[in-house]
């Protein structure tokens, strides 16, 4: 059984890690006029909110003068606008969510520390229970179990707060 205060060190350790993964990740604000939009986002993945209350996820094809038109593949609204080609008007495009592409380089990353971290630590268990002349497979087992499931759960947790942040742009008035 592990103290108090590994248990405490270990626990503050991974919510620090997360804070700060959270931190890294948050969405950036910036305000441009409609003429502003064409090279930043045509050709992106967005996400919407229109004043109408829709949501609409897509990839945005064009940007002119009176609107929109995105590739939308989700919607909360398909009779409003369905998936595929949709032309979105301009006084309905408030702000304009660039999102991050999804990834999994942190459950990768996270992954293969906590097998490393797990390792090193079942190679020490090993190595202590072998001088006392004990067989502990079971808790070295658990024990390298537990810090691949914390390396792989840290970054999984840094990929879906990294999705969702990324840049937002608040249309201006001209």
């Amino acid at each position: 059984m592990l103290p108090k205060f590994r248990v405490r060190g270990i626990l503050a350790l991974f919510v620090s890690t997360c804070l700060l993964s959270a931190q890294a990740a948050a969405e950036t604000k910036l305000g441009l006029h409609w003429n502003e939009l064409t090279p930043l986002i045509t050709g992106k993945p967005v996400w919407l909110r229109l004043n109408t209350g829709v949501r609409i996820v897509g990839i945005v094809r064009e940007v002119d003068s009176l609107g929109l038109r995105v590739d939308v593949t989700k919607t909360s609204n398909r009779k409003a606008y369905p998936k595929g080609l949709a032309s979105i008007p301009r006084s309905e495009v408030p702000a304009i969510q660039l999102n991050k592409p999804a990834g999994h380089k942190g459950l990768i990353i996270g992954g293969v520390a906590g097998a490393g971290i797990g390792a090193t630590a079942g190679g020490l268990l090993t190595g202590i229970a072998h001088n006392e002349g004990t067989s502990p497979d079971g808790i070295i087992a658990a024990v390298v179990a537990g810090q691949i499931a914390i390396g792989l759960l840290s970054g999984a947790l840094r990929d879906s707060i990294a999705h969702h942040g990324g840049k937002r742009i608040i249309v201006l008035p001209d």
